[in-house]
């Protein structure tokens, strides 16, 4: 095989990520992905001029834990050319996509499903790890009494955007798991992205109360044309208390009913709507969806999502893994180097702030060198295991 050889995207190159993408997923047009260009880059492969591969690379400020907001790169639509696949050519994006990357992101992220696929395990082999895991529940509601809602559609969410802001922050403002949102506009940025421009569907809006400051909303998928066979999907939803929810879900199984089609939702154990969700009959399936991730600048990462540097002024921190070694921090007054051993999944987990520092440590998933008691506590408070949710109008 003639060299390959990995860069960045550039406007030029438009046409061949398209001709790669569009040989393998539903067709962007050169028009909309102009549309999605200022926030998107991609990591690309040739052989000669001839384009090989894309990976498409959303860059969005993503929301690790409150007040923690780090900068990363989405990988969507990643392909190569059928003939050239099982050559390296993905892993080579992935490691180009990793230098060109260091001065904008501190991680690279996907959305991905089906552990047992091939899919899976080359982002596994890549170097991603897996950072919440969703699974879906589905929902067959009968005709129920009607809530105190309004049922609209786009025009609507969007009128009500600041509510929507409002009510989502106090649901979620304790968690992390999804791209910041930085005012009241972010759900119509949302639904500029290209999977709605692909995938069609009818919007629905529940909102509860139907006159007055919003308490609760749903954001429901209606998928049309070749996909009008499947569920509703709720693609967002969020409330100031379970009966202010369950006025929006006795809506939403009427619109069911109207429908006939079952409803979707991707929930994950620590999703705050879950257990309405349960009691008003969806049924979860086998886990299936997660998101996966690795940080490619681990000391930027930490000085962002870790709650008080103060905490670890005296010591310099050191991280062993199997296949590297740094210095992930060193305090002004640093006078105690001590080192965190771990696998490498591990590190990725305890900086994004999912994994519980000090009962790894106790349960020898993760060791240290020269640490006392007193320092693995205060390691721990300053990244300490948060919450995470994932609402499906994040999806790229």
């Amino acid at each position: 095989m003639s060299e390959v050889t990995f860069r960045e995207y550039t406007p030029a190159d438009a046409e061949d990520l398209l001709g790669i993408r569009n040989a393998i997923f539903p067709p962007l047009t050169l028009e909309q992905w102009r549309k999605l260009e200022p926030t998107n880059t991609a990591a690309m492969a040739y052989i000669g001029d001839e384009p090989v591969g894309a990976i498409p690379l959303e860059l969005r400020p993503f929301q690790v834990a409150p007040g923690a907001v780090i900068d990363t790169a989405f990988e969507h639509a990643v392909g190569t050319r059928e003939d050239m696949r099982s050559r390296g050519i993905g892993s080579g994006m992935i490691a180009a996509a990793r230098e060109f990357l260091q001065d904008r992101a501190e991680m690279l992220m996907v959305y991905r499903g089906a552990e047992r696929s091939r899919g899976y395990r080359f982002y596994e082999k890549t170097g991603h790890v897996d950072l919440i895991y969703l699974r879906i529940a589905t929902w067959k509601p009968e005709q129920l009494p009607a809530g105190d809602c309004t049922l609209g559609g786009v025009d609507e969410l969007h009128a009500d955007s600041e509510g929507i802001l409002s009510v989502f922050t106090a649901m979620f403002g304790d968690y992390g798991g999804f791209p910041y949102r930085d005012g009241p506009g972010y759900w119509a940025l949302a639904m500029r992205r290209g999977i709605y421009m692909v995938i069609p569907q009818n919007t629905h809006y529940i909102r509860y109360p139907a006159a007055g400051p919003l308490q609760a909303y749903m954001i429901v998928g209606e998928k049309t044309g070749d996909r009008a066979d499947q569920p509703l999907q709720v693609e967002d939803a969020a409330a100031t208390g379970p009966d202010a929810l369950q006025h929006c879900l006795r809506t939403l199984a009427n619109l069911a009913v109207e429908r006939a089609k079952p409803v979707s939702w991707l929930l994950s154990s620590e999703h705050p709507c879950r257990e309405v969700a349960l009691d008003a009959g969806f049924q979860p399936d086998l886990r299936y969806t997660m998101i996966m991730g690795q940080v490619l600048t681990p000391q930027r990462l930490f000085g962002k999502v870790c709650t008080d540097l103060g905490l670890v002024a005296d010591l310099k921190i050191n991280v062993w893994t199997p296949t590297r070694d740094y210095t992930l921090y060193e305090g002004p007054e640093a006078r105690t180097e001590v080192t965190i051993e771990a696998k490498d999944w591990a590190i990725h987990r305890l900086l994004c702030r999912r994994l519980d520092f000090a009962s790894a440590v106790n349960g020898d998933i993760v060791s240290m060198l020269n640490a006392t008691p007193d320092i693995i506590e205060r390691i721990s408070n300053v990244l300490p295991y948060n919450l995470w949710a994932y609402p499906t109008i994040d999806y790229t």
